[in-house]
């Protein structure tokens, strides 16, 4: 089934609205990727949160480099071909927020809606922060030979990737 390029946008924004936690690769000290994960929430804009300790070197990383990758992948046990996941993958920058800025408590708000009382104990510690994470670029994947390019002012320009 061949989709138009309006419905895979409305595919992969309804596939991004199921996704809780995204797989984060940044930059160490010596320019080498590590991965981790972390839970976010995102915004209209195409703008994911996280909301992330000192302790973690994820959190370092990017407080001392802003690029970043992340990615939010299909649960294993709802895909049928291991070789062909759903996916969504972003290049971009982390930006802090700092605890004294309105969009702070906005977005804690909306963290503690989706992931309950554990923010209110972690907005208490000192080491986290939230770190506001921008696309520059996206790649969506639905399977084999359905992968597009996303780019533009909130992801909105989308494109049928094929083999040049």
């Amino acid at each position: 089934m061949s989709l138009s390029l309006s419905e895979v946008q409305a595919e992969q924004h309804e596939f991004r609205s199921q996704c809780q936690t995204l797989i984060l690769a940044t930059l160490n000290e010596d320019r080498w990727p590590e991965s981790s994960y972390a839970p976010f929430i995102d915004d209209a804009e195409g703008n994911h949160y996280i909301f992330v300790s000192e302790l973690a070197a994820h959190t370092r990383h990017m407080l001392a480099n802003s690029k970043a990758s992340w990615m939010l992948i299909a649960d294993e046990q709802d895909t049928r071909q291991m070789f062909a996941r759903r996916r969504f993958v972003c290049v971009g920058q982390s930006q802090l927020i700092e605890r004294d800025n309105k969009e702070f408590e906005l977005r804690l708000e909306q963290m503690q809606k989706r992931f309950g009382e554990i923010i209110e104990l972690l907005k208490s510690l000192d080491d986290f922060h939230l770190l506001r994470l921008v696309p520059e670029r996206a790649t969506y994947v639905r399977g084999f030979g359905q992968a597009y390019s996303l780019s533009g002012e909130g992801l909105n320009q989308i494109e049928h990737l094929k083999r040049s």
